[in-house]
């Protein structure tokens, strides 16, 4: 069971991070810094991917957490403030530099990934939303939120 439900994620992550990179290697400097409305903020295009590379980080260590029998986030996460804050720290990395990045926090994934058992895809925790989720809710919404991040970036620049 557990090997088709890694199959299939893996499957949907390895999508959406090709539609990102796809994106983010035909961008120019000018594009990168573009601002975007997304996440309730102004964000330039550079910035979104700052927040999607600390977020896919944030929920790998949120699954391993759960796997060991965590709750996850505290009940009074501010998800907002932990955005900015997080854009913020990231700011003297380059596009590149952040490319390298989720390219790291992408195998550490499949590395959480490979090591779930059967029992592990329905544990639930608390993510950074606040909703309660299992870690396959949560595996799927790494992919889902790279998704709709980028698609904000294309209307951007289109």
């Amino acid at each position: 069971m557990s090997a088709n439900r890694k199959t299939a994620i893996k499957k949907k992550l390895a999508a959406s991070r090709a539609e990102t990179l796809n994106l983010a290697h035909s961008l120019t400097e000018a594009q990168w810094n573009a601002m975007a409305f997304d996440e309730g903020s102004e964000w330039r295009v550079v910035d979104i991917l700052r927040h999607v590379a600390d977020s896919e980080r944030g929920m790998t260590n949120l699954i391993v957490q759960i796997c060991a029998g965590g709750e996850g986030v505290p009940p009074d996460f501010d998800l907002g403030r932990w955005n900015q804050r997080a854009v913020q720290k990231l700011q003297d990395k380059t596009p590149q530099q952040i490319l390298s990045d989720m390219a790291d926090n992408r195998l550490k994934l499949m590395d959480v990934i490979d090591t779930l058992a059967d029992e592990d895809w329905d544990k639930r925790g608390r993510h950074a939303s606040l909703q309660i989720m299992s870690v396959e809710e949560v595996l799927n919404l790494i992919a889902d939120h790279e998704r709709s991040h980028f698609a904000a970036v294309r209307e951007t620049l289109a």
